[in-house]
């Protein structure tokens, strides 16, 4: 442990400071200086310093004028980086590199040249209160770096930023606050000195489940450029599973003989291994395929990147501009609800590890709600065949 003098205060050209040296392992002489307002403030500085250097060591002191463009620097370098597995499990990196390089950079916009130890819970509340007032511009659309963060009403060439994008950005916010805590940079995490700043109940749920004559539509439009989406889109809706696993499928996931996919751990979300069932149709779109495959060892589908610009061509054709690629995996949960599979099988089909995901996932339409008022009815009808039964049963 560096050992420390008790320091003391001085004054040079009308202005007070707080000091105190130290020698560091190496040996080396150091000290640390701190200007205050006035000579009570200068000593009052001089406590904290010698507080901290006493609890949390030189490295503390240090870095206490560290900001946060050097966190993110930091970040980077050692996290910003792509997946990296071991065995099927991811032991460092991040899934999504490139959406979190956008939240990065509208942090950095905001508090880039703030000191570490300045940022707030007040602050982060402020930024929180700005992003949502911020509408999502053509830029952002484009995944192109953020330029500014400005106040401004909606445009017909903008969006309203949905509360969880940017939670999506405060969660990246909480986490290098909490990295610079672990290093010794800020004293404590901002964000656990209040109230939850980050509350997923706030977000908006899909609620967008398609119909049986919906499919049918959607599913006819897979035409000519677009006919490679039909079987991606079945497989959506007969299984469930999420866009990136079912592009990540290969032939060797395929078991045609006990009709089963293997969605392996590192293409989940959850790095969690799990199979489903085929269904009939799915069995046979993925049969064809399979017959015309030059390399069994290539990937399922052949697609590499997303199918964006295709599946809004194939939704904008069957006139369903609302549907999302996410919302067929909705309504595959919603299916099996309606056919009375419990809760806990529809979460381990769609490879949920808790169950209050599986219930976000499972929606009313209006033919739940349609079963729901004539059970209801049904319960009221059995009550009055009772009271009636009781009323003959007295006069006789």
């Amino acid at each position: 442990m560096p050992k420390t003098r008790s320091g003391y205060t001085f004054q040079v050209d009308g202005r007070w400071y707080a000091r105190f040296d130290y020698t560091d392992d190496s040996g080396k002489r150091r000290n640390v200086k701190r200007r205050g307002e006035n000579r009570t403030h200068a000593k009052e500085l001089l406590k904290q310093l010698l507080r901290e250097f006493e609890e949390r060591g030189a490295r503390s002191v240090e870095n206490d004028r560290m900001i946060f463009a050097e966190l993110a620097e930091h970040y980077r370098e050692n996290y910003l980086k792509e997946a990296e597995y071991v065995d099927g499990r991811k032991v460092g990196g991040l899934r999504s590199v490139s959406s979190a390089k956008t939240f990065l950079n509208s942090l950095c916009e905001h508090f880039s040249n703030r000191r570490l130890r300045t940022i707030t819970y007040g602050d982060i509340q402020r930024f929180r209160s700005i992003r949502l007032k911020t509408p999502i511009k053509r830029s952002e659309q484009q995944k192109k770096p953020i330029k500014r963060i400005e106040l401004q009403a909606p445009t017909k060439r903008s969006e309203q930023r949905s509360i969880a994008s940017v939670n999506r950005e405060l969660t990246l916010l909480r986490r290098m606050m909490g990295i610079a805590e672990r290093e010794g940079w800020i004293i404590k995490n901002p964000f656990d000195m209040g109230e939850p700043l980050i509350n997923p109940a706030d977000e908006k749920k899909r609620e967008r489940i398609l119909s049986r004559e919906e499919e049918m539509r959607l599913l006819e439009a897979c035409t000519g450029r677009t006919s490679h989406l039909r079987p991606i889109l079945i497989c959506a809706l007969d299984t469930g599973m999420r866009h990136g696993e079912i592009l990540k499928l290969i032939w060797a996931d395929i078991d045609f003989t006990n009709g089963l996919i293997t969605v392996r751990a590192f293409n989940t979300k959850t790095m969690r291994e799990r199979q489903v069932a085929m269904t009939i149709r799915l069995e046979q779109e993925l049969w064809k395929l399979y017959q015309t495959a030059q390399n069994k060892n290539a990937l399922v589908f052949g697609i590499k990147d997303n199918v964006k610009r295709s599946f809004n061509t194939v939704r904008s054709t069957a006139k369903l501009p609302d549907v999302r690629f996410h919302d067929l995996r909705h309504t595959a949960a919603t299916r099996l609800v309606a056919k009375h599979l419990p809760l806990s099988e529809v979460g381990r089909v769609l490879g949920h590890t808790q169950p209050t995901t599986t219930y976000r996932y499972v929606n009313s339409n209006v033919e739940t709600a349609k079963r729901a008022a004539l059970a209801l009815d049904t319960f009221q009808a059995e009550i009055q065949t009772e009271k009636t039964e009781e009323t003959k049963e007295r006069i006789n």
